[in-house]
Parts: structure tokens; sequence; C-alpha cells
């Protein structure tokens, strides 16, 4: 029996080795190829490039439900179908589509920069949220709310001088009864015009100022608790408040509002950084706009 020398034996364990590695690469790349087009292949890098399309916390949704990859692909493999057919009817060679298709090209690379080199260098520690509170009070207080009830005569958008005329002479009776002592929840609930409020004795509950129509409101905050309006006119007709009782603002503390503070600071910070980048970045390039300024936003 000839003996196998040991140079052999190496040369056939490289060998095996090869076509074991070779072969599960191969195994791999199918795998990996999760849909075809034709003879193009939907790889799972495919997917990949295509879910970082999709916002963070989208991309997170989607890795969190193992059906959304098969969704994806077919998502693909339906862009790939209808824009081969687009191709082959030349709408990618009209100027116009060209022109939209590198500004969708320029507008992804310039959102793609922004998020790597700029919103995703930005690392915001327990001090700055602390420093954006400390700095943004007003914006993280309860607001100074009255609690208060009242009485509707209604008057209908349409209605003539006499009706409006005989509407504020019973509004007006209403408030003679009701400084003469008599109880203001039971007037408001034999009275009032208000669905929302009659069977609750004309109580509207707590309301913080931008809440309800301007002179409403207006009275309604002038007033102390206890003290009744004299008649007040509104697109809805004439009313009678008396306010019951007013919270003064409070300010939450900053364990309470934490991630309200971290959020607004998050943004602020962003936006502030990138406006910076802008503002040099369209300055080094030298742009030049030759019509009107747009109007800011409020």
């Amino acid at each position: 029996m000839k003996k196998v020398s040991a140079g052999a034996l190496a040369v056939v364990m490289i060998l095996f080795v090869l076509c074991s590695a070779h072969a599960l690469a191969a195994e791999k790349a199918k795998k990996d190829v999760l849909a075809k087009v034709g003879n193009k292949e939907i790889t799972r890098s495919d997917v990949e490039a295509y879910m970082g399309l999709y916002p963070e916390n989208q991309q997170a949704m989607i890795k969190a439900d193992p059906r959304m990859e098969e969704v994806l692909v077919r998502n693909l493999a339906s862009i790939m179908v209808v824009s081969d057919v687009a191709r082959k009817k030349g709408i990618d060679k009209s100027p116009a589509v060209k022109k939209q298709i590198e500004i969708m090209r320029n507008e992804y690379l310039a959102r793609t920069y922004v998020q790597k080199e700029i919103i995703g260098k930005i690392h915001l520690t327990e001090k700055d949220y602390q420093a954006y509170y400390d700095a943004h009070k007003k914006d993280f207080e309860n607001p100074e709310m009255v609690r208060a009830r009242h009485l509707l005569v209604a008057v209908k958008p349409d209605a003539k001088e006499d009706e409006k005329k005989a509407a504020r002479k019973k509004a007006e009776e209403l408030l003679a009864k009701a400084k003469a002592g008599e109880d203001f929840a039971k007037l408001a609930q034999e009275n009032s015009d208000d669905p929302g409020s009659k069977a609750k004795g004309g109580d509207l509950g707590f309301f913080t100022q931008g809440s309800m129509v301007g002179k409403f409101e207006q009275a309604a905050f002038a007033l102390k608790p206890g003290e009744l309006s004299g008649v007040v006119e509104t697109e809805f007709g004439y009313h009678i408040i008396k306010q019951e009782e007013r919270k003064a603002a409070e300010q939450q503390p900053y364990e309470s509002v934490k991630e309200q503070v971290k959020a607004r600071a998050t943004q602020s910070i962003q936006q502030e950084r990138l406006n910076a980048f802008l503002e040099k970045s369209m300055k080094d390039a030298k742009v030049t706009f030759y019509g009107p300024e747009p109007p800011k936003e409020p």
C-alpha cells in the first residue's frame, strides 16, 4: 500500500477548506438574495440601504417587526419594475425629469451630510439640559388659570336689531337678579342657552388664556373670585360671567419636565448649529439671490 506524503495531504486539506469556504460563501450569498426582478437581485444590503431612507424612529419600528423586511422587499421590487417601465418609455430622458432627479440627489446628499456631520455630532449632557431649562423657565410653567361660570343669552348671527335688544334686556335682567344675591348656578341652569354648561350651572371648569373667545376671556380674567361681570357681548350673544377660582402661574420642577426639556433643548440646539453651518456655507459659496426676501416664519 502506498503512503500518502505529508505534502499531498496538506494540499488535499487546503482544497477541502477552500471548497468548504466557497460553499459557505455561496450559501450565504443565496440567503442574502431576497428576491429577483428578472436577472436583477434584491439583496439584504439593498433592503438595509432602502430602510436608511426612513427617519431613525421609523427604522427602529421596522427592525422591531421581522415582517417589515418582506414589505420593504416588495416595495423595492415594485420600484424596480415601475422604474424599468418608465425607462422603456423614455421618461428618464425628459430634461425636466433629469433636473428633478438631480435635485432629489442633491437634496438627499445634503440631508445625509447634515444628519451625519452636524446633527449626529451633537451630544448633549445633563448639564446642557439643565442650562436650557434655566434659560427657558417660562416655557415650563403651568399658566395662570381661572374657573368661571357663565350664563348665555344666545343671539343668532342673522338676528334683527329688535331681537338683539330683547336678548340684551333679558341678560341685564338676569344680571340684576345675580347681583341681588340669587344663586348664579341656578340662574344658569334655568336660563342659559349654552347646552355645554347649562346642566352644570354654567360651570366651565378651569381654563387658560387663549382658550376662550377674546372678549369673554378678557372679562373672565379681569374678575376676582366671587365677582360678576357686566353683560359681555360676543358672537354667540350676551354673557354674564362669575369667576369662581383663580390659580396663579406655577413653575414646573425640572425633574417633572425633564423629558420635555431634553426634546426641546435637542431640537433648539440642532437648529442653532444647522443655522450657523448654513450661514457660513452660503457665505463661503458666495450665494446671491435676485428675488425679494421671503416672509419670516412667526
